[in-house]
């Protein structure tokens, strides 16, 4: 259901579209406020809203002007936020979950709200002056945060942003894959990622309101917020066709985001499968690797049962893509076909 509703969206924009509501100047303060907040003091006028197309001739909001009333908490600006205990949701302790329905900005604020008073700090020496460090730099949290609003898919009744914290780091995922964009896995590029607009109405409110830019995504300042971290440390991004997820690493936590973690994954049994699917798809999750690899991984040896009965068969029900490095016949999991617990 997911996937159609996603491959709808492609084709519209569900924020430009008109609803059966009226505008009602009176019914956005909120949004007055968060404006003027983000501008020095300025405030927001009729008229630049009418340009932007919030509302028509006759006075009814368009589908994202609904987004952003006083009194909206319908299920379109769902959120979900949760505090883990440890590296992953399937086999740690949650410590805190919650979830919120709210306008746009009482949203954007609200997940500000949640990681600020829950991230970790700490003090760090530099010559003779100490320097207070934040887990999660404030810019880049922000901008995080502001990316999975304005790119949202709004079509997909039932999905939620998802801001989940982690002992080593916060990831922000948003309903839908990158608009009209390639899926891309993982990428620690994030400067050269390039998205279009999915959701032009509420892009250019957010705009106009001085939280995100006129072009681009918003990771080149994540980017720079990161700048010179080690490895384990830097941001990155990871997509697939329904969803795309921000991931920004603790810099209080010294030991940063391994590669080699191994994620726990849910996913609709293979056909004709065998008891090294788990492990496989978990294993090729981050990266391709090669049939050596794997056998080592498993524990097996690299014949014709393993290659043949085991991911030859995952190939053929899509939940592998199958590749080569260098001469060696490699795989890598399907991320549309699983999704991480």
């Amino acid at each position: 259901m997911v996937k159609d509703e996603s491959i709808k969206s492609k084709n519209a924009q569900y924020d430009i579209l008109t609803s059966d509501k009226i505008y009602e100047a009176s019914h956005f303060k909120d949004l007055k406020a968060f404006y003027s907040t983000h501008n020095n003091g300025k405030e927001l006028k009729e008229k630049a809203l009418q340009s932007m197309g919030f509302y028509d001739e006759n006075n009814m909001l368009a589908n994202g002007a609904v987004l952003f009333q006083d009194d909206y908490q319908g299920k379109k600006t769902e959120i979900k936020c949760s505090v883990f205990s440890g590296f992953n949701k399937g086999s740690e302790k949650i410590i805190t979950i919650n979830r919120y329905n709210g306008n746009i900005t009482s949203s954007i604020n609200y997940m500000m709200d949640f990681v600020n008073q829950r991230m970790n700090h700490s003090l760090i020496k530099l010559d003779n002056v100490r320097k207070n460090i934040d887990a999660y730099p404030q810019r880049a949290l922000f901008e995080g945060i502001v990316n999975a609003i304005a790119h949202r898919d709004y079509f997909l009744d039932g999905t939620q942003i998802q801001v989940d914290m982690f002992k080593d780091r916060l990831e922000i995922s948003s309903p839908g894959s990158f608009y009209r964009g390639e899926k891309i896995g993982k990428t620690y590029d994030l400067s050269g990622i390039i998205s279009k607009r999915r959701n032009e109405l509420i892009s250019s409110v957010l705009v106009s309101c001085n939280v995100m830019e006129a072009a681009g995504t918003g990771f080149d300042k994540i980017m720079e917020e990161y700048q010179g971290v080690d490895e384990a440390h830097r941001p990155y991004i990871y997509s697939t066709s329904d969803h795309f997820t921000l991931v920004l690493p603790d810099l209080t936590y010294s030991e940063g985001v391994e590669d080699n973690k191994i994620p726990h994954l849910e996913y609709v049994p293979v056909a004709n499968g065998t008891k090294y699917d788990d492990a496989v798809l978990s294993f090729c999750y981050y990266q391709a690797r090669k049939v050596s690899e794997i056998a080592e991984y498993l524990g097996v040896s690299d014949s014709s049962y393993l290659r043949k009965q085991v991911l030859e068969n995952l190939a053929r029900e899509n939940y592998v893509t199958k590749g080569k490095i260098g001469r060696a016949a490699c795989y890598r999991t399907n991320m549309d076909m699983v999704e991480l617990k």
